[in-house]
C-alpha cells in the first residue's frame, strides 16, 4: 500500500521570491538601485529592455544610457537633484520616455528614495508606468475645454444669429410693405421684387449654413465615399464659378500641374462644397477687374494605392489682417472694415469648409496680406479607383498621331505628358501659321494626323482662321476639337461653320478628351460597320499555333474574308516578299513565334523593296496586351494592336480607324 506524502508549504522566502520575480519581470514598473558614492548600478530589473528597449547588460554597465529614452534633452539622473534628497526621504516627478526600438511613447512617474544599506547611501528608483492615467487626465482636460468652448459658441451663436437673420428679414418685410404701397408703379415693383429675391436668397444661404454647421457639430455629418471622375468634378466647379467671375470682370485662371490620377474614391459632393466655398469667397472679396487663380497639383502619395492632391485658391483681393487670419475658421467670424461692410456673409462658410476638410482627413491653411489678397491651400488624400478602363482605346480606334495647336507651349508639353502612356504620338505648334504648315507637310509625307486639338484664343491667326485653313488640307473625317477655358456656348455656332467638330475644356484631362472622342466615334459607329465590312478581304496571317490559326480562319470565313496562314515570322516575310502588289489587304502578326518573332518580321517587311512595304497595314495579334506591348508593336512599325482572343467587331473598328488614317 502506497503512502501519500503530505505536501510541504512554501517558505516565506519562497513567497517573497515569487512576488519579486512577478514584479520585476511582468509588471510595468522598473526598479533600480544606485550607489550614491560611485553611481554604479547595484541592481536593475530585467523588464528595462521590454519597456524601454535598453539591453539589460548595457544598462547595468552605464545607467546613463537610459537618458537616450527621455523625451527632450533632460538627463536620466540629474545629480544635483538626487544629492539634494535628504536621507529616508524621496522626490517624485513625471517624464515622457520612448522605446528605443519601437518608438512607442510612455509616461513614467519616477520616484527616487534616499536610503542606506550596510552603512552605504543608496538611491532606490521606482519608475511606474502612468501612461493610462496621463491619457485619462488629458482627455478630461480636452473635454472640459470643449465644453467651455461649446458654451461660449452657444452664446456667440445666439448673438450673431439675432443680427444675421434680422438683416435680410427686415429687408423682406420692408420691401413687401413698399410693394403694396407702390403697386401701381411697375419700375418700383420690379426693383422691390429684385431686392426681396436677393434678401431671400441670402436668408436661405444663412439657414443652409446653420443647418450644415449644426449637423457637423453634432457629429452627424458622414462621408458618402464612391468612385468619381476628378476632371468631371473640376469641370463642374469651373462651370459654376466662371460666370460669377465674369460678372465682376475678373480673370479666372484654372491650372493643373502634373499628370493627375483621374478616377478616385471620395465624397464628390463634399469636395465640391469645399472648393466652391473657397472660390466663391475669392470672387466675393476681390474687386472688379481682379484675378482669381485655381491650381490643382499632385503631392507625393502616401502609398501606391492613393493619391494626394493640393488645391490652391489664390486672389489679389481685399486680403485679411494677421489677427483675423488666426480665427478665420471659427464660426461666425467676419472681418469688418470699410471694404467688407457691404459684402454679405454669414461667417459660417470657412468654419464649415474647415470641418469638412477635417472630416475627409485633409489639411487646410491660409496666408493673406491686407490689401493684397489671400491664398487658401487644401490637401486631401484619395484612394485610387479600381475601375478598369480600356487601356488600348486609342489603338483600337486607330488613333496614333494627334496634333496640338496652342500658343502656350507649356500646355502642349502637358498634353504630351498626359498622353505619354496611351501609345499616341503628340506633335504640336504654338501658332496657327506653323500649324497649317506642319499639317500640309505631314499630309505630303502620307502621315496625316488623326485628330487636331486647337486652342480657340491665340494671338495672330486665331482659332477661327486656323480651323478654316486646316479644313482645306484635312479630310473631312479628321476631327478638329477646340480647346477653351471659356464658356463655348457663345462661340459654338461660329466654330461649327469653320469645321470644329467638338469642344473640350481647359485644362486638359485624358478622360475628358477620351469621352469627347468616344462621342464623335459613336455617331459614326453604324457607318463604320457598313463601310468597313471584312467581306472580300485577303489577310496574310502569322500564327504558330495551329488551333488559333484554324479558329481565326473560320471566323474570317464567316465574315466573307480569306486568309493565307504562315507559321512564323520568317514565313510571313517570305510570303509577303513574293506576293504581287496589292494582293493582301492586311497582315495580322502574332508576336511570339519561333525562328523569327513578329517584331523582327515587321521591321524586315517595312525595310524591304516590296511596293506595299510602307503602306500595308500590319496589326499585332497577341495575348500581350499591356501598354508596353502596344508600344513595342508601334515601335516595330505596326499600325495597331489586337489582343487575343480576337474579337471581329474590334477588328472592324481597327480597320475603320486604319482606313480613316489612310484618307
Amino acid at each position: 500500500m502506497l503512502q501519500t506524502q503530505e505536501q510541504k508549504s512554501p517558505s516565506p522566502s519562497e513567497y517573497l521570491t515569487l512576488l519579486f520575480d512577478t514584479l520585476l519581470n511582468r509588471s510595468d514598473n522598473i526598479f533600480i538601485i544606485l550607489d550614491m558614492s560611485t553611481w554604479a548600478v547595484d541592481f536593475i530589473s530585467p523588464n528595462v529592455e521590454r519597456l524601454l528597449g535598453v539591453p539589460l547588460e548595457k544598462a547595468r554597465q552605464n545607467i546613463r544610457l537610459l537618458g537616450e529614452t527621455v523625451a527632450g534633452e533632460a538627463e536620466f539622473i540629474p545629480r544635483a537633484e538626487f544629492t539634494s534628497i535628504p536621507l529616508h526621504e524621496n522626490q517624485c516627478w513625471e517624464r515622457e520616455h520612448f522605446h528605443l526600438s519601437s518608438g512607442e511613447q510612455r509616461w513614467f512617474r519616477e520616484t527616487v528614495y534616499h536610503e542606506t544599506l550596510s552603512g552605504m547611501d543608496k538611491f532606490v528608483i521606482v519608475m511606474s508606468d502612468c501612461t493610462s492615467d496621463k491619457q485619462f487626465t488629458e482627455h478630461l482636460r480636452r473635454d472640459l475645454a470643449a465644453a467651455k468652448n461649446a458654451n461660449n459658441a452657444k452664446s456667440s451663436f445666439l448673438s450673431n444669429m439675432s443680427h444675421d437673420i434680422r438683416t435680410p428679414m427686415n429687408a423682406i418685410v420692408g420691401f413687401s410693405m413698399l410693394l403694396s404701397k407702390d403697386a401701381a408703379e411697375p419700375d418700383k415693383v420690379r426693383e422691390y421684387a429684385h431686392k426681396i429675391t436677393t434678401s431671400s436668397q441670402h436668408l436661405l444661404s444663412l439657414i443652409n449654413d446653420v443647418l450644415d454647421m449644426s449637423k457637423i457639430e453634432s457629429g452627424k455629418t458622414s462621408l458618402n465615399l464612391s468612385e468619381f471622375n476628378l476632371p468631371s468634378l473640376l469641370e463642374e466647379v469651373h462651370t459654376i464659378m466662371l460666370p460669377q467671375a465674369v460678372s465682376k470682370n475678373q480673370t479666372f485662371e484654372f491650372q493643373v500641374q502634373g499628370s493627375l490620377a483621374e478616377e478616385l474614391v471620395g465624397d464628390k459632393l463634399r469636395i465640391n462644397q469645399v472648393l466652391i466655398n473657397l472660390l466663391s469667397n475669392a470672387v466675393k472679396y476681390t474687386r472688379k477687374g481682379g484675378c482669381i487663380r485655381f491650381l490643382v497639383q499632385e503631392l507625393p502619395p502616401p502609398s501606391p494605392k492613393h493619391t494626394r492632391l493640393q488645391f490652391i485658391v489664390e486672389d489679389n483681393g481685399l486680403g485679411m489682417s494677421p489677427e483675423f487670419v488666426h480665427c478665420i475658421f471659427d464660426p461666425f467670424t467676419r472681418e469688418v472694415s470699410s471694404s467688407t461692410v457691404s459684402v454679405q456673409g454669414t461667417g459660417l462658410g470657412m468654419a464649415i469648409t474647415k470641418n469638412l476638410v477635417d472630416l475627409m482627413g485633409g489639411v487646410i491653411s491660409v496666408t493673406s496680406e491686407l490689401g493684397k489678397g489671400s491664398c487658401f491651400t487644401v490637401e486631401l488624400t484619395f484612394s485610387l479607383s479600381t475601375q478598369s478602363t480600356d487601356e488600348n482605346f486609342w489603338i483600337h480606334h486607330g488613333l496614333s498621331r494627334i496634333f496640338v495647336v496652342d500658343d502656350d507651349e507649356d500646355t502642349c508639353l502637358e498634353i504630351q505628358r498626359a498622353m505619354a502612356d496611351t501609345g499616341v504620338q503628340i506633335s504640336y505648334a504654338t501658332d496657327g501659321r506653323s500649324a497649317v504648315r506642319k499639317v500640309i507637310q505631314s499630309h505630303r509625307m502620307g502621315k496625316d494626323f488623326h485628330i487636331i486639338l486647337l486652342d480657340w484664343k491665340m494671338p495672330g491667326m486665331n482659332g477661327v482662321e486656323t480651323a478654316r485653313q486646316l479644313r482645306t488640307h484635312l479630310h473631312t473625317d479628321v476631327p478638329i476639337i477646340a480647346m477653351t477655358s471659356y464658356d463655348w456656348s457663345s462661340i459654338e455656332a461660329e466654330a461649327r461653320t469653320v469645321g470644329i467638330n467638338a469642344f473640350v475644356p481647359k485644362p486638359f484631362f485624358v478622360s475628358t478628351f477620351r469621352r469627347t472622342v468616344e462621342a464623335l466615334y459613336s455617331e459614326k459607329e453604324g457607318q463604320h460597320e457598313k463601310a468597313h465590312s471584312l467581306k472580300g478581304m485577303l489577310f496574310l496571317v502569322a500564327e504558330d499555333n495551329e488551333l488559333n490559326a484554324e479558329i481565326l480562319s473560320e471566323m474570317l470565313d464567316m465574315e466573307g474574308a480569306r486568309c493565307d496562314l504562315t507559321g512564323n515570322g520568317q514565313e510571313v516575310f517570305d510570303r509577303f516578299l513574293q506576293s504581287p502588289p496589292g494582293r493582301y489587304n492586311m497582315i495580322l502578326m502574332d508576336v511570339q513565334m519561333p525562328i523569327m518573332n513578329g517584331y523582327e518580321a515587321t521591321r524586315r517587311i517595312r525595310a524591304c523593296s516590296h511596293p506595299d512595304a510602307a503602306s500595308i497595314p500590319i496589326v499585332a495579334m497577341t495575348a500581350n496586351a499591356f501598354h508596353e506591348d502596344v508600344q513595342n508593336a508601334l515601335d516595330a512599325g505596326m499600325n495597331s494592336h489586337l489582343a487575343k482572343p480576337i474579337d471581329m467587331e474590334r477588328m472592324k473598328d481597327v480597320l475603320a480607324g486604319l482606313a480613316h488614317q489612310k484618307k
